[in-house]
């Protein structure tokens, strides 16, 4: 089995398990205060690997309700429960597919790509961000949050557990890969919350130059 399978099936799982319910709970206490601080945009929004859509919907009922909202989700599953929540919605796609191999439509940049614990089921973490990076349009921005990294000690074993392979990265390696991949006012904060997770998740975060940047 592929490692991409590998990881389409685990999420599958948790989907038709309890509908991924626990885990959007003690994401989002961890995203809100991201999202929530974000500027309203009649722009263009990707979110890469939104599982049950708890962001998703958020983004295209507040922050995008005036812009483009796309999604792309691996599993097919958690793209259905997306897709329940944001039914009533004509701004909002989603495609189910791995976002490495995902073609945005011709010419079509982001304002903002947001992912909350997806990166380290890549296998080519670098190659996901400078995708990421190259999709953003000029001054655009590029949020990438994740709890399994090499200073956390509660996420260790998440690998062995999960019976997924997983790129175990340190926090600095994040921000040199958001750097080398062109982005600017490049930062991290470390975010807590809900109440059955006790590890930290790392928000990295940066931009886009509005204008071309020559040597």
């Amino acid at each position: 089995m592929s490692h991409e399978l590998d990881v389409e099936t685990l999420f599958d799982e948790w989907a038709i398990e309890d509908g991924a319910v626990d885990m959007a709970r003690e994401h989002w206490a961890r995203v809100e205060p991201v999202l929530s601080a974000l500027e309203s945009s009649e722009g263009r929004y990707l979110e890469i690997g939104p599982g049950n859509g708890y962001a998703l919907e958020y983004i295209a009922r507040s922050k995008f309700a005036k812009g483009y909202v796309r999604a792309v989700e691996l599993s097919q599953e958690m793209a259905n429960m997306s897709a329940t929540r944001v039914q009533d919605l004509d701004n909002v796609d989603i495609d189910v597919g791995s976002f490495l191999s995902w073609h945005a439509p011709a010419g079509m940049q982001f304002d903002l790509i947001f992912s909350m614990e997806v990166f380290y089921y890549f296998e080519d973490i670098a190659a996901a961000i400078e995708k990421a990076a190259r999709l953003l349009a000029p001054g655009g921005e590029l949020i990438v949050m994740v709890d399994y990294y090499e200073e956390s000690e509660d996420s260790r074993d998440w690998s062995q557990e999960l019976g997924v392979k997983l790129t175990r990265w340190p926090q600095n390696r994040y921000l040199d890969a958001f750097k080398a991949a062109g982005l600017q006012s490049v930062k991290q904060e470390i975010k807590s919350g809900g109440v059955q997770e006790f590890g930290l998740t790392v928000c990295t975060r940066g931009r886009k130059p509005s204008k071309p940047v020559h040597d």
